[in-house]
Parts: structure tokens; sequence; C-alpha cells
């Protein structure tokens, strides 16, 4: 026993014990995580902030002209089109594809407009997320055609647009969220882990001026997502 620590104290010949309740395991942190981008923050309301800071971007700017519907269904074609593409038969052609092309903003927002999930106000730039058990079919409707991610071949093999991945998934929901510090890490789960998903971005690109000070901008649209054989 340690001369410097007293565990007993003596008073009138009885012995008093002096506990010491023990340690309480630390409390897992709560958090709130928005399903789409896999953000995740310490309160409701930061969750709920989140959310309207992105309704906010779903908001048509002022300006940007409406599409008639008949052009919106057949970009929507044209999508499910260059998508359908990059879906090859062999299986060394599977894996990360990467889609551009010169898009119209009233175009991109024509289809998108409720699905966006991110703006950067300095390029204005938009993008959407389509990840999770739900993504495919959530796609299918929107693009209205259920077959949009998938091509079928001979001998029964198909390819198809990956969106979910079970495994991924639990992984990164063993992951601890916060530090012990409670400091949030990561911020976004989808990068950490990479699980699949379907990345559509909209951004202004603008040509270098030439000798003569001259200069041209257009809109393209990128689509970003990996494939699989089976």
């Amino acid at each position: 026993m340690c001369s410097n620590v007293n565990f007993f104290s003596q008073n009138s010949h009885h012995t008093v014990s002096i506990l010491t309740p023990p340690l309480s395991p630390p409390s897992a942190l709560q958090h709130y995580e928005c399903v789409i981008c896999k953000a995740s923050y310490k309160s409701q309301s930061g969750l709920t902030r989140h959310k309207n800071i992105i309704q906010k971007y779903n908001v048509r700017r002022e300006g940007l002209y409406v599409l008639p519907s008949e052009a919106i269904t057949e970009f929507k074609g044209q999508l499910v089109h260059v998508i359908q593409s990059k879906l090859k038969d062999h299986f060394s052609q599977s894996g990360r594809q990467t889609i551009s092309f010169p898009c119209l903003e009233s175009l991109f927002f024509g289809v998108f407009e409720g699905y966006i999930h991110h703006y950067n106000f300095r390029s204005g730039s938009y993008k959407c997320f389509f990840q999770g058990s739900d993504a495919y079919t959530q796609v299918a409707n929107l693009f209205d055609n259920p077959n949009w991610g998938r091509k079928f071949f001979d001998n029964d093999q198909q390819t198809f647009v990956m969106l979910f991945d079970a495994q991924a998934e639990v992984e990164a929901n063993q992951e601890n969220i916060f530090n012990q510090n409670g400091k949030r890490i990561p911020k976004n789960r989808l990068k950490k882990f990479k699980l699949p998903k379907l990345t559509v971005e909209w951004k202004c690109k603008k040509s270098k001026e030439d000798a003569k000070k001259n200069k041209t901008l257009a809109g393209y649209i990128y689509l970003n997502f990996c494939t699989q054989q089976i």
C-alpha cells in the first residue's frame, strides 16, 4: 500500500472504508446523418439547417427559363442513351465511368430539380448524388425507364450501374463518426469508404482568352458512376 494514499481512517476503533466509484464508460456520442451525402451533425438542429440549405439549392434562380415538358422528356432519354453506352459486355470494361457533354442549365434543372444536393455559389455548379438501396428505383422513376442503368447480353449476363454495396454500408456504419474529443470525422463518409453512387454535376466552362481577348463559355453536364457485370 502506498504511504501517501489513505484508504482507511481510524476513529473509535472502527474502520471506515473510503470507496471511489468506478469510472463510467464513455457514452456513445449521438449523431444525425444526412441519408444522401452522409454528412453527420451533433444535433438535430444541425441536420435541419443542412436540409434547409439544400431546399434553397432546388429553387430556380431568377432568369433561368422553363423549357417545355417535351424537351425535358427527350433529354431524359438522351441521358439514358449515354449511360447505356458505358455498359459494355466484357468485365474488363467495368469499373469507374465518366461522361461529359454540353448541356443547358435549364435542361439540367428541368430534370434534376428537387434532387440537387450541393451548389457552389462561386462557380455556379450543381451536384446530385444517388446512392443507397433504393437509389436505382429513384433514378428509374426520374428517367421514366426501369432499365436506365442495366444492359442485358447473351448467356444471361448483364452489366449495371452500381449504386449500393451492402458490405461497404456495414463497414461505413460501424465506423465512429466522432472521435473521443467530439470532433466529427469525417464530414463525408462517401469519400472515405467509396460507397458506390451516381454523381451528376452541372457547371459552366470558360475558355481562355485568345490573342484578341475573345473567350467563350458553355454549360456541361458530368456523370460519374461505377459499373459491374454479373
